[in-house]
């Protein structure tokens, strides 16, 4: 009997596994808020990409001469001498010769090498003085304007991420009313928000300054081989100041002077899309 019991035991079916019951989410989990603020970074650090894709591929805010940077050594030190020394001899050589604008340009280089823009403007705002035409000159004005504006662009777009994963406005909801300011305004957000609008104004104002270089690169260049990236880069500048208007005229007329361009479809993309933004005695 016991034989019997063993192989009835043995033969009993088994059993499926119980299935475990998924615990159910969080109340929290389930609302869109607090989701948004966990998903925001995300979001924002895309838009981000997109937008430096952008701008790498317009080529604008590129302040270095690339190649010709390394072989001058701006970039490796000029075979280990200092920079001071070496900055010596260009001072040296620009008052042996007050027109050589090659010493201005490499007394530049050495500077900005030292993360001197500010020495690095003054050198070239004096070979500008000499040679106002001169297309190296302003270039290279204009690249490091166009560096500082990329930097605050980063910073403005940092400010937007960190406020916006901290303050979420419900759908629908006008924040400026008097309900939005209710549920959004609080001290942290407050200040959250005066700085990604701080930064915004310092991006605005330094894409500006670099519009303004650009305008006189363009006016040099203009009828040379190089106006057509001349153009395109006021345009990007003035695109990011706000200045539609000059973004539009640049931007059509780098069309005309470099219709196929590989930035081309980019910028015809572009163009419809700015112009539809003007006002229609503008557009």
């Amino acid at each position: 009997m016991a034989r019997g019991a063993a192989q009835a035991r043995r033969q009993r079916p088994k059993e499926p596994p119980k299935k475990r019951k998924r615990a159910a989410p969080a109340y929290e989990q389930t609302m869109f808020f607090p989701r948004l603020r966990r998903q925001a970074k995300w979001v924002f650090v895309l838009l981000a990409l997109a937008f430096a894709v952008g701008f790498v591929a317009f080529g604008v805010g590129s302040g270095s001469t690339g190649i010709s940077d390394i072989l001058r050594g701006n970039f490796f030190g000029g075979g280990g001498t200092s920079t001071s020394s070496r900055a010596k001899e260009k001072q040296k050589a620009i008052k042996r010769n007050p027109k050589d604008i090659s010493a201005y340009l490499d007394l530049a280089g050495i500077y900005q090498q030292d993360q001197d823009n500010a020495k690095a403007l003054a050198t070239l705002s004096r070979a500008k003085q000499v040679a106002p035409k001169n297309l190296d000159v302003l270039n290279r004005i204009a690249g490091i304007y166009s560096g500082q504006a990329e930097l605050e662009r980063q910073n403005a777009q940092n400010a937007q991420i960190v406020y916006f994963e901290n303050t979420v406005a419900p759908p629908g909801l006008d924040p400026s009313s008097t309900l939005g300011q209710a549920i959004t305004s609080d001290p942290y957000s407050d200040v959250l928000k005066t700085r990604a609008n701080e930064a915004y104004s310092k991006m605005v104002s330094a894409f500006s300054k670099a519009e303004g270089a650009y305008k006189q690169l363009v006016s040099a260049a203009a009828g040379t081989s190089q106006e057509a990236n001349a153009q395109l880069q006021l345009a990007g500048a003035a695109q990011i100041s706000g200045d539609t208007a000059t973004a539009v005229s640049a931007y059509t007329r780098f069309l005309k002077i470099a219709p196929d361009s590989p930035n081309a479809l980019a910028v015809r993309q572009t163009l419809a899309q700015l112009k539809a933004s003007l006002p229609k005695s503008q557009g």
